[in-house]
């Protein structure tokens, strides 16, 4: 009985074939994990060297910017005149999965107002001024029994007489609004006599004193995720400020 060499050549030549295509998957692998590895890294140098230029900030001024891009300026940015030493970076990176860094401060409120009934005599208005950069920001309002008034923003209507109700007491109402760069102007009317409202208006677009959160989104280049597409968070209230990764 005669062997077929032939057929017995081509099975070895594909299990070769095989073994070196198996290889190569399980090392173009292994390259992509020291690849993200070395990304993570990367990142992570970078995320503390900016967490030690805002520190620098807050050392100097008293509060941690508002942007991140603030760190590279040489004049000072709107309420951080006073100590400015910029700038404190020479650049702002992106992440090394080409993604700029986010950084967030905590809200700021940036006015509010006093508990003002109207004793007697017609409805006045209350007018009040308060700066901030231009941007979204959120209007509260905590209202006992005032029913007859709008609520201006720089010359808008920002929350209706109709939105106004006698319950429960007190009504809370809350409205995303936009601010305008440097001054801005609030006014409505006092009501009944008794009746009043206390409101405020809070962001993030002023400094803050408190704390900042700065990070990369890692591979996925969106929030959340595990292994190399979680998040890389610096949070400055903690220690050691980066955060666990899942």
């Amino acid at each position: 009985m005669k062997r077929n060499n032939k057929g017995i050549w081509l099975v070895e030549i594909l299990v070769v074939v095989l073994i070196i295509f198996i290889l190569a998957i399980i090392s173009l692998k292994l390259v992509g994990n020291v690849l993200q590895k070395a990304k993570v890294v990367s990142a992570k140098a970078q995320i503390a060297q900016l967490a030690q230029a805002l520190e620098s900030v807050k050392d100097d001024t008293g509060y941690y910017p508002v942007f991140l891009s603030n760190l590279i300026q040489g004049n000072p940015p709107k309420l951080q005149e006073k100590g400015w030493r910029g700038p404190y970076v020479r650049e702002v990176p992106s992440d090394p999965w080409g993604v700029p860094y986010f950084y967030q401060i905590p809200p700021t409120t940036l006015w509010n107002s006093p508990a003002l009934p109207r004793e007697h005599g017609k409805p006045d208005t209350y007018t009040a001024y308060f700066e901030s950069y231009a941007g979204k920001a959120i209007l509260r309002i905590e209202n006992y029994g005032v029913t007859a008034c709008d609520i201006t923003l720089n010359g808008v209507v920002v929350v209706h007489e109709w939105e106004f109700k006698n319950n429960p007491r007190p009504q809370i109402i809350e409205k995303e609004v936009t601010l305008q760069e440097g001054n801005n102007v609030i006014a409505w009317a006092r009501s009944k006599p008794g009746d009043f409202l206390v409101a405020s208006i809070s962001a993030s677009l002023v400094p803050s004193r408190e704390y900042f959160i700065l990070g990369s989104y890692g591979k996925n280049k969106v929030g959340g995720g595990k292994g190399f597409d979680a998040d890389i968070v610096w949070d400055s209230r903690t220690y050691p400020n980066f955060q666990p990764q899942p």
